[in-house]
């Protein structure tokens, strides 16, 4: 498989054997549907990153000798994206886990009850204020 066909219109930036792909929330579905579509068949992880203006949410995919990593910005007035749960069900725990730690809400998810913290904790412990 070709870099070029990871992610249809989208030229990813490599580094090492690290594929890095930057694109608007919109585009995220399609783009993981099309992952998928081409036998890329498990998310390793989901990781996200409080930059103080926005939230960076990143999708890692492990494919052979390369990491796929995927990553959209989400306004933290909005602070939401999409559950991908129906394309990758190994993203279940991921998002509960952006859910509870960042404050993001998973639109569509099927279960967002917290998985760390209990309810004296601190409300979304890796949010910058």
């Amino acid at each position: 498989m070709h870099v070029e066909n990871y992610v249809k219109g989208f030229r990813p930036k490599e580094e090492g054997k690290n594929l890095w792909i930057t694109m608007q929330t919109s585009k995220l579905r399609p783009a993981l549907e099309h992952l998928r579509s081409i036998g890329l068949a498990r998310i390793s992880s989901i990781t996200g990153t409080d930059t103080g203006k926005e939230i960076d949410v990143i999708y890692h995919f492990i494919h052979k000798n390369r990491t796929i990593n995927i990553r959209i910005s989400v306004d933290k007035k909005d602070c939401s994206v999409e559950s991908i749960t129906d394309i990758y069900p190994g993203a279940n725990l991921f998002e509960r886990e952006l859910s509870e730690m960042l404050g993001i809400k998973v639109k569509h998810h099927p279960n967002l009850k917290n998985l760390f913290l209990s309810s004296e904790s601190p409300v979304h412990p890796l949010r910058k204020s």
